[in-house]
């Protein structure tokens, strides 16, 4: 081993100590496992203001969304992108439309990439498959979940992008539906965006 081999060793075994000194603690309720992850999960969710329902299987999306179109006195139309979990699916009686969001869409539907159970916030990346304008625009956002994509924290969800290599243009954390106490410090809910907000909950790929 040369003189720099070993000056450089010496400085890797001097490091190490110190980043793990330096590694910030983790609450908690950001390091729960299992059933208990998707329960905390649920329950920030609603907790947000938001609705929530849990689905044996993605092919039980659009019966479930074509409901609670009908319950929420909404037409029975949805806008979406080329998400490939919805391309197999069958949307039966709804007017299906692709694209990005419009102002005067009455739902649209997304699929999230990751759940955050420390504050039941959603995971959204921008791209063709789900375009970031489907979560602002419109009255009613529709957000599809799977239980296995519930991660933890914040964490756990920067450490599940960077192993599924996503580098999108845009990742928007999303809590409930948009609200605003700016005007009289009254909370007002559809502020700058959707007024309401739903999770379907996938069933699947949780210990």
């Amino acid at each position: 081993m040369s003189a720099r081999d070993r000056i450089l060793s010496r400085i890797r075994k001097a490091e190490a100590p110190a980043a793990e000194h330096l590694a910030a603690p983790v609450p908690g309720i950001a390091s729960l496992e299992g059933a208990a992850r998707i329960e905390r999960f649920c329950a920030q969710v609603e907790a947000a203001s938001a609705t929530l329902s849990r689905l044996d299987s993605f092919e039980a999306l659009p019966a479930a969304l074509a409901d609670e179109l009908r319950q929420r006195n909404l037409p029975a139309a949805i806008r979406m992108g080329a998400d490939p979990d919805f391309a197999h699916l069958d949307f039966g009686g709804l007017q299906v439309s692709h694209g990005p969001g419009r102002i005067e869409e009455p739902a649209t539907l997304s699929r999230a990439t990751f759940g955050m159970a420390e504050t039941g916030s959603l995971v959204l990346l921008s791209g063709p498959d789900n375009p970031v304008t489907l979560t602002f625009l419109g009255e009613t956002h529709f957000a599809v979940l799977q239980e296995s994509d519930v991660k933890a924290g914040f964490e756990d969800v920067f450490a599940g992008l960077r192993a599924a290599g996503h580098d999108p243009r845009t990742v928007n954390f999303v809590t409930g539906p948009s609200r605003s106490a700016d005007i009289g410090q009254t909370l007002q809910l559809g502020a700058h965006g959707p007024v309401a907000l739903h999770v379907f909950l996938v069933a699947g790929g949780v210990e």
